[in-house]
């Protein structure tokens, strides 16, 4: 009987000892969360924006699905979050309508700065990359609107 439970740690020491942890979700370190469902988190040289997807928020019953929740992690110098927040309240002071694109290599994230029934918005948009049939496959994902004391919140310069 012991030979056997020898024999089974070792195979199964043999069996699950063959990988590494070398990241975990609990590594990164929360920047900041706004009301509309987006946190920004930091892991020294990444980043990633957790974000519920504006375009199928629509129509659902259900928000909380895990289906509609989804992560862009990008690659950081030490200072592009808070070049990207400078970027950001400089248009909520001139109040300029426009869609700047930031190339990350992991993809594109797009700024979106817009005004609507004269009020000043601003949200993240992302590429949409399924291969799956999606009926907002050709859209691009997008955030909720974000003011400007959420955006303060974001960044954490609240």
């Amino acid at each position: 009987m012991k030979k056997l439970f020898l024999l089974f740690i070792l195979i199964s020491g043999f069996a699950f000892g063959q990988f590494k942890v070398t990241e975990s979700s609990a590594d990164y370190t929360v920047v900041g969360k706004s009301v509309s469902g987006v946190t920004i988190s930091q892991n020294g040289n990444k980043a990633k924006i957790d974000y519920a997807d504006y375009n199928t928020l629509i129509g659902k019953t259900n928000v909380l699905s895990p289906t509609l929740f989804y992560t862009f992690e990008f690659s950081i110098e030490p200072d592009t979050l808070d070049k990207m927040y400078e970027i950001i309240i400089d248009h909520f002071i001139t109040k300029k309508v426009e869609l700047l694109t930031l190339e990350f290599p992991e993809g594109k994230m797009y700024l979106n700065f817009y005004k609507s029934f004269g009020t000043y918005g601003f949200n993240f948009k992302f590429d949409n990359n399924t291969t799956t049939l999606d009926k907002n496959a050709d859209m691009k994902r997008q955030t909720n609107a974000i003011s400007e004391k959420q955006l303060k919140k974001l960044f954490g310069k609240d």
